[in-house]
């Protein structure tokens, strides 16, 4: 009769007499439970054999009812991909290191890093699969959060720089002329509008021709309103490509298109707490218009190639020297939109509308571009009064501007002359007798009048003297302007 072997330990090629055995397994197994990490042995047919506490505490399962069970079932939302890893160790006999697979666990978001390596006791017996899981949810959330925060502060630091950027922009302007002028009816009466308006947060809608103050306007509300100490962006959507407002407005992720090679914040996200000034609205594509309208239904932005929701706190002002309700009728504008948008209207009059405003602002702006360009003019001859006066003004306060400072700087008195010398068509046929059948409409003489610029300067309409220049215009309002009056140089020459 053979006399009994000696209990072995697992994978040990050593005999241990009985108690000393006996003692080591239960130290090993006491270590084996009190591991960190989950730790769980599946054989050939991925059924458990052997677990230890912080795997079934993982589970939130008793230990016994895990034994002979598929690990599939154990884990529902990770058995393919388990199986996958399973399948791939058993062939390969090799193991696959810290394999990282987040799954719903119990309705839960978890984040494991699982080590799966090849056990096998003999040649004789089939392969088996040690598991080793380290649960680094809490891990992978810390880096989120993090990454989180520097998110935000990177877009913090670029809000602030952007910011500060305006502010300058804004002292420029403040050190410029940006008041206010005049006491016509007309003018009285959009003043009155302003400030009614600027201690809410209604949507405005600033309507008038080229040139009449619609941004001071917008300024003014701006300065009266309880976000004062808040931005105003001004955005000019004629002066911007069609293709680049979505940008410029809401902002882009790094790589959302070509050539964003940066994340880029929108305008709208600068003006958070502030106002946001929409110039010339009217210029906007329609396929942006349904955009701009969610924004200002939602208070929500979300920026190009992403899909996480910004909420924005921003009054909009916007301005058109557009007929927007015969827009919407052609179909150029979104009628929804203009509702929106059309919350308080304030209607600024044009120049030739407030009878000696013109002069109030000549004056006024006589003294700034004195003080500006150190000249000594104190008054403005009676002569340039009248001539003022008489002008139709097509470029409106901006056309105005530009005369008084070109002719202070060329002014050697105290007394400022004023020379309009492309209102001479003007003066021909003021001296030549006429009748009602041989008066035009006011379109006829802007077109008229344009037509003449345009003459003068040989068909420039940008840069230094060119049309747009003399006109008081910005080069895009005076294109646009001639394409809706049907001027080109073919026209001139019918």
């Amino acid at each position: 009769m053979s006399e009994p072997q000696a209990p072995y330990l697992e994978d040990s090629l050593e005999a241990i007499p009985c108690g000393h055995s006996c003692r080591a397994l239960d130290f090993l197994q006491q270590i084996y439970h009190a591991a960190p990490v989950g730790m769980v042995v599946v054989d050939d047919r991925q059924e458990v054999i052997r677990l230890n506490q912080k795997f079934s505490s993982l589970l939130a399962l008793d230990s016994d009812s895990c034994i002979g069970v598929r690990i599939g079932r154990l884990l529902p939302t990770l058995a393919s991909r388990l199986n996958i890893l399973l399948n791939d160790v058993l062939t390969s006999m090799t193991a696959r290191n810290e394999q990282e697979f987040t799954f719903r666990l119990d309705g839960e978001l978890r984040t494991w890093s699982i080590t799966a390596y090849p056990v096998r006791r003999s040649e004789s017996e089939a392969a088996m699969v040690s598991l080793i899981i380290h649960d680094i949810t809490e891990l992978r959330k810390a880096e989120s959060d993090l990454a989180e925060a520097l998110n935000q502060i990177r877009t913090l630091e670029e809000k602030l720089r952007l910011e500060n950027q305006l502010l300058r922009d804004e002292v420029t302007r403040e050190s410029e002329h940006s008041h206010m002028v005049g006491s016509s009816p007309s003018l009285r009466e959009a003043v009155g509008k302003i400030r009614q308006v600027a201690p809410t947060d209604a949507t405005v809608l600033i309507t008038g021709e080229t040139g009449t103050g619609k941004e001071l306007a917008a300024r003014e509300i701006h300065r009266l309103s309880r976000r004062a100490e808040q931005p105003i962006i001004v955005v000019n959507c004629a002066a911007l490509p069609a293709n680049l407002i979505e940008s410029e407005l809401f902002g882009h992720e790094k790589g959302s298109f070509t050539g964003a090679i940066a994340r880029k914040i929108g305008r709208f996200e600068i003006a958070d707490g502030g106002t946001i000034f929409l110039d010339e609205i009217g210029e906007m594509p329609l396929e942006l218009q349904s955009k701009l309208l969610r924004v200002l239904q939602e208070n929500q932005i979300e920026r190009i190639g992403s899909h996480r929701l910004i909420d924005i706190d921003v009054r909009v002002i916007a301005a058109t020297n557009r007929n927007l309700h015969e827009e919407v009728k052609s179909g150029r504008f979104r009628e929804d939109l203009y509702f929106r948008l059309n919350v308080f209207p304030i209607h600024l009059p044009a120049l030739r509308e407030r009878g000696n405003d013109i002069i109030e602002i000549a004056r006024d702006y006589m003294l700034f571009c004195a003080r500006k360009h150190g000249r000594h003019v104190t008054a403005l001859s009676p002569s340039s009064e009248k001539q003022l006066l008489a002008y139709d003004w097509p470029g409106n306060i901006r056309e105005l501007r530009n005369l008084i400072e070109r002719s202070v700087i060329l002014c050697h008195t105290d007394t400022l002359a004023v020379e309009i010398p492309y209102s001479q068509s003007l003066t021909l046929s003021a001296n030549t007798k006429t009748n009602d059948s041989t008066m035009r409409t006011l379109v006829e003489v802007q077109k008229l009048h344009i037509l003449k610029i345009l003459e003068r300067t040989a068909w420039r309409v940008r840069g230094a003297h060119g049309a747009a220049e003399i006109l008081g215009l910005k080069p895009t309002t005076l294109e646009s302007k001639m394409k809706k009056l049907g001027i080109s140089r073919k026209t001139a020459g019918d």
